[in-house]
């Protein structure tokens, strides 16, 4: 009786170990915290799927940037980021804002005031393509230079995947 349950248990050993899997090492993406510190983060989530910025489109530009002008247009704000998706193409959006002079809840939506431009996969959503969402700025302190806040859209566009963005955040020392 043993010599017929020896062999099976190292068949069943055999097998086992022959099944395991390696472990995926790579560093998965994760959204960054929610500050307001000027900690120059910036993420969101497209789809479903964790968007940070990564590698850069051009040398003088970097991948992430906020522009913040308090006195054009009764303040206009301007986030431009991209992501590397492949040795010649990039992701990239920027959201624009004007007359944002203190923390609140901003509406995207009206191209004279604020929207969004999203590249992606071959499909450019401009101004005048179809944006449901809002900016909030939960910090705007310009004598230590930190900007702060949270951002979901939805772009809409004929021929092109609708794209949802939500849990987008953003924390940038402006100087």
């Amino acid at each position: 009786m043993k010599a017929r349950v020896l062999p099976f248990l190292l068949l069943s050993a055999i097998l086992s170990i022959g099944s395991c899997k390696k472990k995926d090492t790579t560093p998965k993406e994760v959204l960054p915290a929610a500050t307001m510190e000027g900690k120059n983060t910036f993420g969101a989530l497209v789809n479903g799927q964790v968007w940070v910025p990564k590698g850069r489109p051009h040398t003088f530009q970097p991948s992430y940037q906020i522009v913040y002008d308090p006195g054009y247009k009764g303040g206009s704000f301007d986030i431009r980021v991209f992501r590397k998706k492949s040795s010649e193409f990039f992701e990239h959006f920027y959201i624009y804002m004007l007359n944002v002079n203190q923390t609140g809840v901003y509406t995207l939506g009206d191209p004279q005031i604020g929207t969004v431009r999203y590249e992606s996969e071959g499909c450019f959503y401009e101004r005048e393509d179809k944006v449901e969402g809002y900016l909030e700025i939960t910090k705007l302190d310009m004598q230590n230079g930190i900007i702060a806040g949270k951002f979901e859209f939805t772009l809409t566009k004929t021929d092109c995947d609708t794209i949802r963005v939500t849990e987008g955040r953003f924390d940038k020392k402006l100087f």
